[in-house]
C-alpha cells in the first residue's frame, strides 16, 4: 500500500517532430491518494488520462513538478500497470501459469517462485474462479487473458496498480464479473488502485473517489466522494442516488446525452 503525492505535475510532447514547441498536456495536475484507495479517472478522450500512469509508472518523463509514491520516486516504486489490450500484453509462447508467474521466473527471484505458486492457489480459491492453467493465452477467454493479466500484477504484491481501461473490451456480463473479481481482490488486498475508466457507471460503482478531469491541458476537474457503502452489488445502479451522482457527474463534463 502508498500515499501517492502529486503536485504541479507538467507534462508535455514535441508538438512535431525535430520541433522545439511543446504540446501541453498535463498542467499543474495535482492530486493526493491515500494508502489502500481505490481512485477512478474519468474524463473526455484525449486529455492525458494514459499519459497521467505512464508517468506515474516511470514510464515516462515529466517537464516539471513532483510525484512520491511513499517518498519514492516512480522508478523507485513497486508499482503495476495493467493496460488496455490484455491480449498484447501477454507472451503467448507462455502458457497462462508462465505468463501469471514470469515476474517470478528471473533468475534472481527463484527462491519466491514456490511461494507464488501457493499464494497462486490461494488467490484462485479465494476468488472461486477457474483459470487454465496450463493453456496458452489464445486459448483463453477475454476476461480469462485480463485475470490472467491482472494476477500477473497482484502476485508480487504492488503497492500501487495502475489500470488502464482494463475491461472496456469486454463483453456487458464479462466486464461485471471481472468488476467483482477486482473488487473482491482490493478488498483483500488492499493496494492502492488507480483505475481510468470511459464508463461513468463503472467508475463511480468501483471508486472510494471519482476524479474528474477536464480537457486538455488537463487538471483535476472536481473530486467526487462515492457515498455508497461496501460491499456494493449492481443493483446500486438502479437507485435514485447513483442516479442522479451519474446525472450530476456528466453535467459537469457536458456530457450528458439528451
Amino acid at each position: 500500500m502508498a500515499n501517492i503525492n502529486i503536485k504541479n505535475l507538467i507534462k508535455s510532447y514535441p508538438a512535431h517532430k525535430n520541433s522545439e514547441q511543446r504540446f501541453l498536456v498535463l498542467n499543474n495536475f495535482s492530486l493526493n491518494i491515500r494508502e489502500g484507495e481505490f481512485v477512478t479517472f474519468f474524463g473526455p478522450n484525449g486529455c492525458g488520462k494514459t499519459t497521467l500512469l505512464k508517468v506515474l509508472a516511470g514510464i515516462e518523463p515529466f517537464d516539471s513538478g513532483n510525484i512520491a509514491i511513499d517518498s519514492k520516486t516512480p522508478k523507485e516504486a513497486k508499482t503495476g500497470l495493467i493496460f488496455q489490450n490484455y491480449n498484447d500484453s501477454l507472451m503467448p509462447w507462455f502458457t497462462c501459469r508462465a505468463n501469471i508467474l514470469y515476474p517470478f521466473s528471473l533468475k534472481k527471484r527463484k527462491l519466491e517462485f514456490g511461494a507464488s505458486e501457493i499464494r497462486l492457489s490461494k488467490l484462485l480459491s479465494f476468488l472461486q474462479v477457474y483459470l487454465p492453467l496450463d493453456n496458452y493465452p489464445y486459448q483463453l477467454s477475454g476476461g480469462q487473458q485480463q485475470l490472467t493479466s491482472i494476477l500477473r500484477t497482484i502476485i508480487y504484491k504492488p503497492d500501487v496498480i495502475l489500470m488502464d481501461e482494463p475491461f472496456s473490451s469486454l463483453d456487458y456480463q464479462t466486464r461485471a464479473s471481472m468488476q467483482k473479481i477486482l473488487l473482491d481482490l482490493w478488498e483483500k488486498e488492499k493496494p492502492t488502485i488507480l483505475f481510468i475508466s470511459h464508463d461513468i457507471e463503472e467508475a463511480i460503482f468501483l471508486a472510494d473517489r471519482l476524479v474528474l478531469l477536464e480537457p486538455l491541458p488537463t487538471k483535476v476537474g472536481s473530486i467526487k466522494v462515492i457515498p455508497f457503502e461496501r460491499p456494493r452489488s449492481r443493483n446500486l445502479f438502479e437507485s435514485d442516488e447513483f442516479f442522479h451522482l451519474k446525472r450530476d457527474c456528466l453535467k459537469e463534463l457536458k456530457m450528458e446525452t439528451k
